[in-house]
């Protein structure tokens, strides 16, 4: 935070009447729970703040954040909102309108937006981080289990909870943590992670394992697990992914495997998405993973989707006081800016924003 505080005073210096340095600063201090030093920043926001949609996004954002323990505040807050036309097409104000519905218990106002977010994801699955920003309402999600009457599904492979078979319906997330109910001896395996989407992951505990997921149905082009290599204890060690496709008038069997030179280049990233190179659609298929050698890894999830095969990695920040599709509101900086305000030396000292964003 500090670093990055820092940083963003840098470029206050060359830039006064940058908006964004302070409302990233307003977040920061918000994260650290200082709330004089949020004031401040949050004020300074305010008196820059211009018409633009992408400006406004970030006052709702800092507005949402720091009143929304107050009902009749953050009422206020929709009502503003809800004055932009074509909200549908930035997800960002519909992921605030959703936690603000969710926040007042306006559970079916809730859905919609949901909904919403949701056909977006569909349309671009590279980002599911908002599903992040809403784990905390289990109402809402419990609502949302009794509408689409989920109560008897998925059972077979191993899902139970409420929240886990509404991801795999409705986001086609599937739980690894979900297998210890069809097979027991996996509790061994278990352990608590709060930066990831289930809360309880499987962790490798630096042995060799495999583990063996029911048969699943997609009709998606890509695989995609969620992965967090911590540490690689030697060197003779690989991790292979094994599908087994099932067509109507075919079968196959593809494999994938990351030797140590791959694995190493995973390490310390935290949570990722590996993306298979691995095509499907419209098939039943076998999933396993297979860890040979010592590697302190966990694994959250497996997913389906459509995403670039040459986008084999995606890393997943923390995004607790972030909106997750923050390049809608926070555009890069164009090359030219950066010759006229920066030389390369303070150049090398300044954090891009997207590093800003992952210290969150």
């Amino acid at each position: 935070y500090d670093k990055a505080l820092s940083d963003l005073d840098k470029v206050i210096q060359l830039d006064p009447l940058n908006n964004l340095a302070y409302y990233y600063k307003s977040l920061i201090y918000h994260a650290k729970q200082d709330v004089d030093n949020t004031s401040i920043a949050y004020n300074k926001f305010t008196e820059l703040v211009s018409d633009d949609i992408l400006t406004k996004i970030q006052l709702y954002h800092l507005e949402y954040l720091l009143n929304n323990n107050s009902l009749e505040d953050l009422s206020h807050i929709l009502a503003k909102i809800n004055q932009i036309s074509n909200i549908k097409n930035y997800k960002s104000l519909l992921l605030i309108r959703c936690k603000i519905y969710i926040e007042l218990k306006k559970y079916n106002e809730a859905k919609l937006d949901f909904v919403m977010l949701s056909n977006n994801y569909y349309k671009d699955t590279k980002d599911i981080l908002f599903i992040h920003l809403l784990r905390e309402y289990p109402d809402f999600w419990s609502y949302l289990y009794k509408f689409y009457q989920l109560n008897n599904k998925f059972t077979e492979l191993g899902i139970i909870n409420e929240f886990y078979k509404l991801m795999y319906q409705e986001m086609k997330i599937y739980f690894i943590s979900n297998l210890i109910n069809l097979n027991k001896k996996l509790c061994y395996f278990q352990e608590s992670d709060a930066n990831s989407l289930s809360g309880q992951v499987l962790c490798s505990k630096n042995e060799e394992f495999r583990l063996d997921l029911p048969v699943l149905y997609s009709i998606y082009y890509n695989i995609m697990w969620k992965i967090n290599v911590k540490k690689i204890l030697s060197k003779d060690c690989f991790i292979k992914f094994i599908v087994f496709k099932d067509k109507e008038k075919s079968t196959d069997q593809e494999e994938h495997i990351l030797k140590y030179e791959d694995v190493s280049k995973l390490e310390g990233l935290g949570w990722i998405e590996y993306n298979l190179p691995i095509n499907l659609r419209n098939c039943l298929i076998q999933q396993s993973i297979e860890v040979k050698g010592s590697i302190d890894m966990q694994i959250d999830y497996v997913r389906f989707g459509y995403r670039c095969v040459d986008e084999k990695i995606k890393c997943i920040p923390n995004v607790d006081y972030l909106l997750p599709d923050y390049l809608e509101i926070c555009p890069n900086i164009p090359e030219t800016f950066k010759d006229k305000y920066f030389s390369k030396k303070e150049m090398e000292n300044l954090l891009e924003l997207k590093d800003i964003i992952n210290n969150l």
